[in-house]
Parts: structure tokens; C-alpha cells; sequence
């Protein structure tokens, strides 16, 4: 008979329980966030964190809730990634994140961020119908998985092409080149003819090209290619475009007009001394680039769209979001309140200034520089790599595949194990 009443208490606790769970539903509508304190990190040094910084004490001046945030400097994306695993492990978490969409959804599942849904569709605490349409709405949805929304983006960036036009004439050409011919013809040209205002003519590159799984992506992306199957189900890495993407990178290496790096900052130095023609990166360093040509003398560059197959480009665009982390109801919706203001037109503005990102919000593209505002036209042109909740690991994969197959390494085998590998992780 023990046994019997153990069970049957233990089914009314678990009814009490679930009864309890059901009961301690919190209306949304009703919280008050008056007071709360947010901590957020976030990855950002020197002028953009200095831009951040102004952005904050503004909210925490201005805001009707009197909601206090505290900016932190949490290191660099991966820094912040294990912070993150271990801190909702221990049950120690910011009430903010800066975030990758496949970073949130690892978070998400271990049940350390919160759904944005409810809050953005909140008719008190949520955005308008008018706001929603500002919103770039690829954006929007680039942060949902399986309906869920993991996190928020506050800014993009893309991949471009740098190129240093006072050598492309030199060279004999006029624009960018449009295609992957015309890119290779020049990078080999680029080794025959060093740029006459080089800080060593004796090293002179069509590129030197970061090993990076974005860099890769972007190249693959422009040939009409992509990193997974239609469905987002299975990575798809020994393809044609994939193939021709990494041949390409191969044969420039050989004759001596691409070398790769690792070394943070490397491409826009040897960009900005005259000795490699392109260079292909984020938007993001824009501001990085030019600060470097304007201290090694100055040359008139330009950024364009990458080489491209077919009658359209295609842009790699990316950009970490904000998660809300799972702390209390009050300080969930403390955190989305910053992060509604801080994507209003106003703070948008503003904060391109500051960090050299793409806004997010429409209405803020009017006040971009020139040839922010260009580039900003080419979001149809747009296309994310996976949001995968293991990307990164596989973002690791492709880099040391990269580096196996310039080595020469077979390639077929090499792409075929890497999508192997890759897709176990799914």
C-alpha cells in the first residue's frame, strides 16, 4: 500500500504543479518595468563603443520608465558565445546579448533567451503596423526559427569588394570588374604591373584574401550558389559553385596574385600602402579603410558589389542581432524597450554614424553617405548564409577546408568530407 500513496501523491504534486506553472502566467501587458536595471554586453571598442555608450546614457536619461542599462564590454562574438553557454549553465545571465541568429537559437533551446514574438506584437509595449513596414522585413525574419523570434537586429553589414581605383587605371581599366574573369585578369595584370605609389613594389597582389567562411560564401553566393539545399536542411558544400569558387582562389594563389591570412587587419594595411589591388571584406570597415589610406598617403578607392555570374549580384549580407535573455518578466521587457528605441529612425541615424553598420529601418537610408546610401540600394540583391544553431563550429570546417584544398589537397574528397561533417551537426 506505500507504494500506492507515494504515487498517488506524487500525481497531485504534479498536478499542483502544472496548476501552479498555469496560474503564474504573467500578462504582458500589465508588467511595469519602472526601474529595472539592464545589463548589456555587447562586442563593440573604441569609436563604436564610444557611440554606444552616448546611445545608452540617452535611453537611460530619456526613457519614461526611468530603465537603467549598463553597457559591458564582453569580448569579441565567440567571447560572448561562451559566456553566454556557460552563464545559463550557472543561471548567470545580462538581461542583453549581442547575438548571431545561429548563436541565439543554441541559447534559445537551452532555454536562455525568450521568444521576441509576444513583444513585438504587444499593443502596449510593441511596434505599430506603420513601424513594422519600416523595418527591412528580410531582417525580421532573418532572426525567427520555426516561427520563433530569437533575437533582433539592430544593424547589417555586407560583403563588398574594395578596390583601388587610381591603380585600376593605371592597369587600363575604368570600372570594377562585373565578373570572376574580369576579377582574375586583373589580379594576374595587378602582379605584372605593381601600382606606381607602392610602399614595395616588389610585393604586389591582386588580393590578399582573409580565410573566412564569408568570404567564401560571398564568392559562392555571386556564382548563384549557396552553403545549403532550398529546404535549409542539408549543408551542400561539394557543388559546382563551390568548386569553381575555391579552383578560382587556387590558381591566383599559384601564380603569386592571392595570398591568403589570418592575421586581424592584414588585407586593409597591405590595401592601404598600394600593394594589393582588391580587397574583400565587411562594410562594416569602411571607416577602418579609410583611415588606413588617409595615414599611408591617400589613393582614390571605392567599394562595388562583388564579381558576379548571371544577370544580377548577389550580396552577402549579415550582422549580429540583440537576444533577451531569460531573467525576470520586468527585466525581459526592460531589455526590449531598448532595443524598440534604439531601432527608431532617430538612434538609427545615429548609430550609423558611429559604427559604419547598415541601418535596419528604411526610413533612416535618406541620411547615409553616398556611398553607404549605393550600397544600402543593393538589399534585394541580399541573401544570409545558414542560421544554423551549430554554424559556427561548421564556419570552422570550410576555413580549414580552405586552406586544405589551397595546399592542394583533392578537392573533391575535401568538399565531400566537409559536407559529411557539416551535416552532422544538424
Amino acid at each position: 500500500m506505500g507504494i500506492w500513496k507515494n504515487i498517488a501523491w506524487l500525481g497531485v504534486l504534479s498536478i499542483a504543479i502544472l496548476l501552479g506553472a498555469c496560474g503564474s502566467e504573467v500578462d504582458l501587458e500589465e508588467l511595469d518595468p519602472q526601474g529595472q536595471k539592464v545589463v548589456f554586453w555587447y562586442q563593440h571598442t573604441l569609436e563604436r563603443e564610444a557611440a554606444m555608450q552616448a546611445l545608452i546614457e540617452e535611453f537611460n536619461r530619456t526613457n519614461p520608465h526611468s530603465v537603467e542599462v549598463r553597457g559591458e564590454f564582453a569580448g569579441d562574438y565567440n567571447d560572448i558565445y561562451n559566456k553566454m553557454r556557460l552563464g545559463i549553465q550557472e543561471g548567470s545571465l545580462p538581461q542583453l546579448a549581442v547575438a548571431y541568429a545561429y548563436q541565439a537559437q543554441v541559447y534559445y533551446q537551452a532555454d536562455g533567451v525568450v521568444d521576441l514574438t509576444p513583444y513585438l506584437k504587444s499593443p502596449r509595449w510593441g511596434l505599430s503596423a506603420e513601424a513594422r513596414a519600416d523595418y527591412v522585413q528580410a531582417f525580421l525574419e532573418g532572426d525567427k526559427v520555426q516561427g520563433v523570434q530569437v533575437a533582433f537586429r539592430p544593424q547589417f553589414s555586407m560583403e563588398l569588394l574594395y578596390f583601388n581605383a587610381d591603380w585600376l587605371r593605371e592597369l587600363g581599366y575604368e570600372a570594377p570588374p562585373r565578373n570572376w574573369d574580369e576579377f582574375a585578369e586583373m589580379c594576374r595584370r595587378a602582379t605584372e604591373q605593381p601600382f606606381s605609389r607602392s610602399a614595395d613594389p616588389e610585393r604586389s597582389l591582386g588580393l590578399l584574401l582573409e580565410v573566412d567562411a564569408s568570404r567564401l560564401a560571398s564568392m559562392v553566393f555571386s556564382r548563384g550558389g549557396d552553403f545549403m539545399n532550398p529546404w535549409r536542411r542539408a549543408y551542400t558544400f561539394n557543388t559546382p559553385q563551390v568548386k569553381n569558387a575555391l579552383a578560382l582562389v587556387s590558381e591566383l594563389v599559384d601564380c603569386g596574385a592571392i595570398e591568403l591570412f589570418r592575421e586581424p587587419h592584414a588585407d586593409r594595411k597591405t590595401f592601404a600602402s598600394g600593394q594589393a589591388l582588391f580587397a574583400l571584406c565587411s562594410s562594416a570597415r569602411v571607416s577602418l579603410f579609410r583611415s588606413a589610406v588617409d595615414s599611408s598617403g591617400g589613393v582614390v578607392w571605392d567599394i562595388a558589389p562583388l564579381p558576379y555570374e548571371g544577370g544580377k549580384p548577389v550580396i552577402n549580407m549579415y550582422g549580429a542581432s540583440l537576444a533577451v535573455c531569460k531573467t525576470t518578466p520586468e527585466q525581459q521587457l526592460a531589455a526590449w524597450l531598448f532595443i524598440k528605441w534604439f531601432t527608431e529612425p532617430a538612434q538609427q541615424n545615429r548609430w550609423v554614424q558611429g559604427s559604419n553598420y547598415f541601418p535596419v529601418r528604411k526610413s533612416a537610408a535618406p541620411e547615409l553617405a553616398d556611398y553607404f546610401r549605393t550600397a544600402f540600394h543593393l538589399l534585394e540583391y541580399g541573401k544570409s548564409e545558414p542560421g544554423t544553431a551549430r554554424y559556427e563550429s561548421v564556419r570552422r570546417m570550410i576555413e580549414n577546408a580552405m586552406v586544405k584544398i589551397v595546399d592542394g589537397a583533392d578537392m573533391d574528397r575535401v568538399l565531400s568530407q566537409l559536407e559529411r561533417e557539416a551535416n552532422k551537426t544538424l
